[in-house]
């Protein structure tokens, strides 16, 4: 390596002299996205637009279509019920005055056409009472503090409104190329800097763009636990904190003045989360996910220690659309999750529907029509949230959510109470799903998320020139989080230096700034500001911001020699990396296949899962990337898939797992693995390949498929460019192809058209190789069990297998779509079987035999059924 690169990869300490100056971002690398951005959006796919009609627009524009099929209704008080027997005003005039949206859904409609929705939010007089109570108890415990009740009374007076807007996945460079009409509106209200007359805000807005500000973190529930509560998600010993165990492990700020106390039930004070503190400073509260929450590991409402409770939320309304999405597509009883249904990508694209917003952003315009009282809202809208594999389309939504947040916001800032409210425009960070990351522009954009603040120029909790300077500081969530308890807690002046001291500043983090009246220090370093090093942005504290394969992969390797040994976990799938770019290595030449490896693998019990085996989310990726191809040719024979078979997926993880734990075993001296050759017939769409590799690293699968359905080639080669060359195939019929195959396989999955591939596949392997095949509707088929003539039934009869097991799976819905269904949703129960080889029939003297047996007390006997040929094999 030339001397002039060395200090780009060797190991640094980040000294006091290196944070003189300030944090320098590096420049954003080229981006594919670039490259669409600026080809005219007329000449490029776009999402239809139908939000330009106003949320009053007639109910009579839209078509009834009460006659042509059942209607469904649903509210935020009742879940989807039959209204065929009522018309549309009947049903209108039975919705309940707490009922904030109703749904009226006629035949199998489109999303965007058919489907009526009606928001409503009215003011709920119960609920505003209870702030205003606790408010002034709140005002009684200053009162009793010696504050006088003239400075507390213009305190609370000066509350703002509060508007949090959220854009998942959109970085500053991203928002640049697809949000240019919010863009306009930001520019339009810029901060303007004169030499006569200083900062200032000529249009009465002072609209902040803080291009510096980073990321804490990868994912959403990171980066939100720190913009809404100021709390980590790791201890860190240099601080005071609280640890709150109950749910996922949260770490909050200890100290401060005047606790709200403590919920008595989860035992978390109410210093932390945003919307308890909003609560018990009298504010009117509302929460919105632009999808539906329930159960979604994804989410920080779910995934923290806090209990999630506000005064107008959507969450129902998306969940009603999820489940009527999930119907009208034949989809209601498959194990899709309503959390999993997203808008703006290839299967709703559409921003909006019935000539409305989804629903989000009218809540929060009704919301601030029927209160007085104080309001804060906190919404995460999706549109930009599309890890698609077409990075043509992947924008589209963003493109299209652009025009919405433009309009809504020029009608927030038009509105007659518009200068006592505050917006944050923010994202959590950039696009960190999907095939997008392998990317270089993707992995430095992700650390760099989109950070925007509206402020009325005249509110008396604004200071205009620490505001405007600390656009260019190293910023996070945490400060966003200081910067809206500041505005939401009363305070007061001091004398010295008139800064503006919090009365109730407990949980605030001690490591953050108040964006409105503080300056961040220029030389503020990631360490300063609680930003783990591998997401770090600032090029004078890193030691490596090379390419890597996914975000924040970065800065790991980074380790002092010798090299540890190498550790795997089967569940994970992670071990260390065997050479580390720009860095000496042992001179020992290592194995990819090198790790310690653990030889105990448990038998699947019945409650067992993929889960138990491999990182499931890994798999789910890979059969996103299928999925995403398979969609593009529709009409084509899409195959099944071991998606269809949950039970049958386990155990051949297990299988696969317990094979290669039996052969590492027989050389304990040795870590090395060898690899372990799954040979496969029939590819399908590539949900098999897939599963066997996410089993273990030394895995190799080859396939054997005619490759001749229009998407096989193309899954083909998304799997190979995420798995590597650990997938392989052979082209051709594998009738003959297998036959002229020269290399031994250590385990079988015969799932081919072939009448013969198990017969092929026994050839190709040793003594206690298993055999598998595909499921079946009946174990008496004529074509690969036991039926007469069948495949299995001829091995078992020439003693070429035995120790046979057979599973049913549990009963499921099997989509239209896919080719076993021949056009027809139906009701599937399959069934499928293992076998060991015995050596008699498979050329085993030129393959290495395997002896890996298994007992049926291994298996979940719940799962088991007896196989219809001579059960004392």
């Amino acid at each position: 390596i030339p001397s002039n690169f060395c200090p780009l990869v060797t190991d640094r300490k980040v000294t006091d002299s290196d944070r003189n100056g300030q944090c320098q971002f590096m420049i954003d690398p080229p981006s594919v996205f670039s490259f669409y951005s600026d080809i005219p959006q007329n000449n490029r796919p776009q999402w239809p637009d139908h939000c330009p009609i106003s949320r009053n627009h007639a109910m009579s524009a839209i078509v009834d279509n009460s006659n042509n099929g059942p209607c469904f209704c649903a509210t935020n008080n009742r879940d989807w019920f039959d209204c065929s027997n009522m018309s549309r005003e009947v049903f209108r005039k039975g919705i309940p005055a707490t009922a904030h949206f109703s749904l009226r859904s006629c035949s199998n409609h489109e999303l965007d056409q058919s489907l009526e929705l009606d928001i409503h939010v009215r003011k709920n007089v119960q609920v505003a009472k209870e702030r205003k109570t606790l408010a002034a108890a709140q005002r009684q415990r200053l009162t009793r503090s010696h504050i006088s009740e003239d400075e507390i009374k213009a305190s609370f007076d000066a509350q703002p409104n509060i508007l949090f807007l959220e854009i998942d996945s959109v970085s500053l460079s991203y928002s640049e190329r697809f949000f240019p009409r919010t863009w306009g509106l930001l520019r339009k209200h810029k901060i303007v800097t004169g030499q006569e007359e200083g900062v200032s805000c000529p249009t009465g807005w002072c609209a902040g763009v803080f291009n510096k500000t980073s990321v804490v973190g990868q994912s959403s529930i990171v980066n939100q636990l720190a913009a809404l509560s100021g709390c980590l998600d790791y201890n860190d010993p240099k601080e005071e904190l609280h640890h709150y165990k109950n749910g996922p492990r949260t770490h909050c700020p200890a100290g401060g003045n005047h606790s709200f106390g403590t919920d008595e039930e989860s035992g978390v004070k109410r210093d932390h989360w945003i919307f308890d503190v909003a609560k018990n400073l009298g504010y009117m509260t509302f929460f919105g996910e632009e999808f539906c929450y329930e159960d979604s590991p994804y989410v920080v409402q779910t995934q923290s220690a806090f209990t999630l409770d506000v005064d107008v939320t959507p969450d129902k309304l998306f969940c009603h659309l999820a489940k009527d999405w999930l119907k009208v597509r034949g989809k209601a009883n498959s194990q899709t999750k309503t959390w999993a249904v997203e808008y703006d990508g290839k299967e709703v694209p559409d921003t909006c529907f019935g000539g409305k917003s989804r629903g989000g952003l009218e809540y929060i315009e009704q919301m601030w029509e029927a209160y007085d009282e104080p309001k804060f809202a906190f919404l995460n809208a999706i549109a930009a949230h599309d890890y698609s594999l077409d990075a043509a389309h992947a924008s589209l939504g963003a493109e299209n959510y652009d025009r919405t947040v433009y309009r809504f916001l020029s009608k927030i800032v038009a509105r007659n109470d518009a200068r006592d409210t505050y917006i944050v425009l923010r994202s959590d960070h950039g696009l960190q799903g999907g095939p997008h990351p392998i990317d270089y522009a993707t992995q430095i954009e992700h650390m760099h998320p989109w950070t925007a603040i509206i402020a009325p120029a005249n509110h008396q909790s604004l200071s205009i020139g620490p505001f405007s300077s600390n656009q260019h500081k190293l910023a996070t969530g945490f400060d966003i989080y200081h910067s809206l308890r500041y505005l939401m807690s009363p305070s007061l002046v001091k004398v010295i230096g008139k800064q503006k001291s919090l009365l109730f500043d407990s949980g605030i983090p001690r490591w953050s700034y108040n964006l409105f009246q503080q300056i961040i220090p220029p030389n503020r370093s990631c360490q300063d500001a609680k930003i783990p090093k591998i997401f770090c942005p600032c090029t004078d504290e890193r030691s490596d911001m090379a390419p890597s394969f996914y975000v924040g992969h970065s800065e790991q390797s980074n380790r002092k020699l010798p090299l540890p040994p190498l550790s795997y976990d089967w569940r994970t799938m992670r071990f260390a990396a065997t050479k580390l770019p720009g860095l000496l290595v042992p001179k020992r030449t290592q194995s990819k296949y090198d790790v310690n490896f653990n030889r105990n693998i448990l038998p699947p019990r019945c409650n067992a899962t993929l889960g138990s085996y491999i990182d499931e989310g890994m798999l789910q990726e890979s059969w996103r990337l299928i999925h995403n191809i398979t969609s593009l040719y529709p009409g084509s024979d899409v195959s099944g898939g071991l998606f269809l078979y949950p039970r049958q997926a386990i155990l051949l993880t297990y299988l696969v797992q317990r094979e290669i734990a039996s052969r590492a075993a027989k050389n304990m001296a040795s870590d090395n693995l060898e690899p372990f050759r799954i040979c496969e017939t029939g590819f399908g769409s590539g949900h098999s390949a897939a599963l066997f590799l996410s089993s273990a690293p030394n895995v190799e699968v080859v396939s054997f498929d005619k490759y001749d359905r229009p998407y096989q080639s193309a899954s083909f080669s998304a799997l190979q460019g995420y798995f590597g060359s650990r997938l392989t195939r052979v082209v051709g019929d594998s009738c003959d192809t297998l036959k002229t195959y020269k290399k031994g396989c250590h385990f079988l999955h015969g799932s081919s058209l072939c009448k013969t591939d198990n017969f092929d596949l026994i050839d190709k392997s040793g003594a206690g190789v298993t055999l598998s095949s595909t499921a079946m509707k009946s174990l008496e088929d004529k074509s690969v069990y036991f039926g007469k003539g069948a495949q299995w039934a001829a091995l078992l009869k020439d003693g070429c297998i035995g120790s046979i097991v057979c599973f049913e799976e549990e009963e499921r819905i099997l989509d239209a779509n896919l080719y076993l269904a021949r056009g027809r949703e139906q009701t599937i129960s399959h069934k499928f079987c293992f076998a060991a080889n015995t050596g008699t029939c498979g050329r085993s003297n030129t393959h290495a035999a395997v002896t890996s047996t298994w007992h049926k007390e291994d298996f979940c006997r719940n799962w088991m059924i007896q196989h219809p040929a001579n059960t004392s094999h």
